[in-house]
């Protein structure tokens, strides 16, 4: 069950590039987003459809097929080293733009997961079709996860991303229904916003 990384669209990887052309003229000490690296010799990798879900719909127990595609995710890499991540999102109006380049904690254990799901499917597990990685994100909850989405759905995988929220089991390798459950007993500890929260989620 090899890992087959969709294709995003061209305009997802033309606003990564033009951001990354952008970010070479900005002076070194500018580019912590990008840890430092060179913008020029980063190279964008395994590019994952990023999904979201509402607080409420956790809590109403959505399934996947509700999760909302909201943009993409690249891997940067500087030779074989990931370095940072760039995001894009998808407007109203169906177009790509830039969101951001990150380099914090979710990017290395986002190279951890896609390592372990190689390992994963050299061992056959599954069912033999492809996966195709995917983010899941819960912003209310601060939860990101590795979603291993194939055709068949029934086979898919999801391995959280750490740092994870308390009740969610970093080194778990759970199935869609065991995480969306593990994901509404934590949305259930949640305080609900109150009219005066200009917080956000």
């Amino acid at each position: 069950m090899p890992l087959r990384p969709a294709a995003p669209n061209a305009m997802h990887d033309a606003q990564v590039r033009q951001h990354l052309n952008t970010m070479a003229r900005q002076p070194a000490n500018q580019r912590n987003a990008l840890a430092g690296a060179a913008p020029a010799e980063l190279e964008m990798d395994v590019p994952h459809r990023v999904y979201a879900l509402g607080l409420d719909q956790v809590r109403e127990g959505a399934d996947l097929d509700q999760a909302v595609p909201i943009g993409w995710r690249y891997l940067l890499k500087q030779g074989d080293q990931v370095v940072a991540a760039a995001q894009t999102v998808t407007d109203a109006g169906g177009q790509a733009a830039f969101a951001s380049f990150n380099s914090g904690p979710y990017v290395d254990s986002t190279q951890q997961a896609l390592g372990t799901a190689e390992e994963y499917a050299g061992a056959g597990a599954g069912s033999g079709d492809d996966w195709e990685p995917r983010v899941l994100h819960v912003p209310a909850l601060h939860a990101m996860a590795l979603w291993l989405h194939t055709d068949a759905e029934t086979t898919d995988v999801v391995l959280p991303l750490p740092p994870v929220p308390p009740g969610i089991e970093a080194d778990r390798r759970y199935s869609v229904p065991d995480y969306l459950a593990a994901l509404q007993e934590v949305a259930g500890n949640v305080e609900p916003a109150s009219p005066s929260d200009t917080t956000g989620g």
